[in-house]
């Protein structure tokens, strides 16, 4: 396994926040999706560290962080706090999958904090009634948590799921190592902020550089998904990783940190208060 930072704990309400935090410079975010916490980004703290400080956290009920309710507010509010009590301004968020709800309700609500917005393998929410049972895509994930089915077998499960057949077995044993760590409240709680967000109608108030970042091969994210996030958001760039499935950040990280990269530089220097220290 890839090491990545220490853990580390920001209280909140009756709880607490878990993080990751490395490197220095202007700020990036980092949120993750339904199979990951904040060891997904492992590939990207190493990469990334020398150019930017970085932040990744269990989102709630996720990793080692408290639950903290099920509503994309909620979570947003978590990340707000998160931001705030870290004193970070003007980052650059990434959201993937499940984290690009989070990461874009951020841009549309706090647009100081955020200065720009990469969207990676995500969508806008499935916009059901609330209350409604939960889709298969989560309910039968709880199914196995509750039986206590949370083993390597699960992780790999989950990991083949989500990339092409030619994947690594280096980075299949990458996702599945995290997909492991799976909490019946994640699956849960996402899944019920997952299924119940409509971000559609706040995309209008997102005032900042948005990219959309996908994998050509994600058997994740629907092809009607993925143009629907486009449709709400035609004044985003797009860039497409040809080869990769769901989850690119490790599938293909050098491709990925390149975007990123020339995503921030032209954010920051463009601003005249940018200390854009990039390698």
């Amino acid at each position: 396994m890839i090491e990545v930072p220490e853990l580390r704990y920001m209280p909140y309400k009756e709880g607490r926040i878990a993080f990751r935090e490395s490197g220095d410079g202007p700020a990036i975010f980092l949120l993750h999706g339904m199979n990951g916490d904040s060891r997904s980004w492992a590939y990207l703290f190493n990469s990334l560290n020398a150019s930017f400080r970085l932040i990744a956290w269990d989102a709630p009920s996720f990793g080692k962080s408290d639950v903290f309710g099920d509503e994309v507010d909620d979570f947003k509010n978590a990340a707000k706090a998160l931001m705030q009590g870290l004193e970070i301004e003007n980052a650059v968020v990434i959201g993937h999958s499940m984290g690009g709800l989070v990461a874009l309700k951020l841009a549309a609500d706090e647009t100081d904090l955020v200065a720009g917005l990469i969207l990676s393998s995500s969508h806008l929410g499935f916009g059901k009634p609330k209350g409604e049972a939960l889709m298969p895509r989560y309910a039968d994930r709880i199914d196995l948590i509750s039986s206590g089915i949370v083993d390597i077998d699960y992780g790999l499960e989950r990991a083949r799921r989500s990339t092409p057949p030619n994947t690594s077995d280096n980075t299949i044993q990458f996702l599945a190592n995290i997909s492991t760590g799976a909490r019946l409240e994640g699956i849960r709680d996402g899944g019920r902020m997952s299924q119940e967000a409509d971000n559609v109608n706040i995309c209008s108030q997102v005032d900042v550089p948005v990219l959309i970042l996908s994998g050509g091969q994600d058997k994740v994210i629907s092809k009607d998904m993925h143009a629907a996030l486009i449709s709400a958001l035609p004044f985003a760039k797009q860039a497409t990783i040809p080869k990769a499935g769901h989850a690119s950040y490790a599938e293909y990280p050098e491709q990925v940190t390149k975007h990123i990269k020339e995503f921030a530089m032209k954010i920051w220097r463009a601003s005249s208060n940018s200390p854009a220290k990039i390698n």
